[in-house]
């Protein structure tokens, strides 16, 4: 049996600006490095042995205190990678409506329809996030491991922890920046211990951009 605790990254420069991020790597703002802190705090104590990280900036900079509290140094993956949103990169909401018609209703309300133009779909984004989940809680099995991601990521393993088809993905809920969601892993199963948990940051709980939320 091993613990995963699965955290999305603190408040970055991308979720001020607002739109689509992705693979626009972002740093963390000010207060995402505070977020950061404090999710390490919180998980001081835990049992943690490995820690890994998407390559991006903003998830190795969330990593790194985790990490750095056990003297460990942080392990990259690049398939705990943002969805990628190709064409949408860096675009605000309003630019991604005008310029495709339609579009951002979809991720809105049928977000497992979604196809980025030059980048992910959805249901390409889920089936990594998923099979990246699955190889890494059996490559370390009977090790507690934290791993450091993103919403979309985040929001797509909930789907298939709380097993659910992708068509139900707009029902899951948006991880806030810095939250942990707890799985126990045993026999090849997976378990919810707690899900996006976000209280110990206080008053500095941030969502995802409030432009997307």
């Amino acid at each position: 049996m091993s613990y995963i605790y699965i955290v999305r990254h603190g408040q970055s420069m991308g979720n001020l600006k607002g739109g689509f991020a992705g693979h626009t790597d972002y740093p963390l703002s000010d207060l995402g490095h505070k977020q950061a802190r404090m999710t390490a705090d919180f998980l001081k104590n835990e049992h943690i042995e490995t820690v890994i990280s998407s390559t991006l900036t903003r998830a190795k900079q969330t990593a790194e205190p985790i990490a750095a509290d056990r003297g460990l140094t942080v392990l990259p993956d690049e398939n705990f990678m943002e969805m990628n949103f190709g064409d949408w990169e860096g675009m605000a909401i309003e630019e991604v409506e005008a310029k495709y018609d339609g579009a951002f209703t979809v991720w809105k309300h049928e977000m497992y329809k979604t196809v980025c133009p030059n980048g992910e779909s959805t249901v390409e984004c889920f089936n990594r996030a998923v099979n990246a989940l699955k190889k890494t809680a059996k490559e370390y099995d009977g090790h507690d491991i934290c791993i450091v991601s993103h919403g979309a990521i985040i929001k797509c393993l909930l789907c298939f922890l709380h097993g659910l088809p992708i068509e139900k993905l707009q029902d899951v809920i948006w991880a806030d920046n810095a939250s942990v969601t707890k799985l126990e892993y045993k026999d090849g199963k997976f378990d919810i211990v707690y899900e996006c948990k976000s209280d110990h940051m206080g008053e500095f709980v941030t969502g995802v951009s409030k432009t997307i939320r």
